[in-house]
């Protein structure tokens, strides 16, 4: 049985990387959908930038937990986190989580995908917030609309920032 630990561990590292691959693609798809209606440069963009999203974290996962797994062996302390395990983890999470906002643009025109897309990218998030929030004991309601808020705020960036570059560029 895993220890509690061993569980936080892997609720983190699901967290980090699901979070990051909605919330990235989420904005760049926005972004993008928000200077161009081809719905093929949408999902070119989305897919090369939630592949290199997820390859990234799963990177960043490997050493920072082999860094914090060698300081931790440097005080004479014991640490199971495992890097190859966290960057699995993190980084399928982040590329399950980056397919999600692109799944709208396979179907629906550019304008209906994007609305669509946050609305179900929102549902997760705050879906994934409540049970974080179960889990651990807190307001389950207040863990999910912070993260809610706080991922729907950064992909607002991605929009806001695409839709200015594609007024200046375009």
């Amino acid at each position: 049985m895993k220890s509690g630990d061993d569980i936080g561990s892997l609720l983190r590292d699901i967290i980090l990387g699901g979070q990051d691959g909605v919330v990235n693609v989420l904005g760049l798809v926005l972004g993008v959908a928000a200077a161009t209606a081809d719905p093929r440069i949408i999902l070119i963009a989305g897919l090369a930038g939630g592949f290199a999203e997820s390859i990234s974290m799963a990177a960043v996962a490997y050493t920072s937990t082999k860094a914090a797994r060698d300081f931790a062996r440097s005080r004479h302390r014991l640490s199971s986190d495992s890097p190859k395990y966290a960057a699995v983890i993190v980084g399928g999470s982040s590329l399950i989580g980056s397919f999600l906002p692109l799944f709208p643009f396979l179907f629906l025109a550019p304008m209906m995908a994007s609305v669509v897309a946050v609305i179900l990218c929102g549902i997760v998030l705050f879906a994934t917030g409540f049970v974080k929030g179960k889990l651990t004991k807190s307001s389950a309601w207040k863990s999910g609309v912070e993260l809610l808020v706080i991922g729907l705020l950064a992909a607002f960036a991605g929009y806001l920032i695409g839709h200015w570059l594609g007024v200046i560029l375009i």
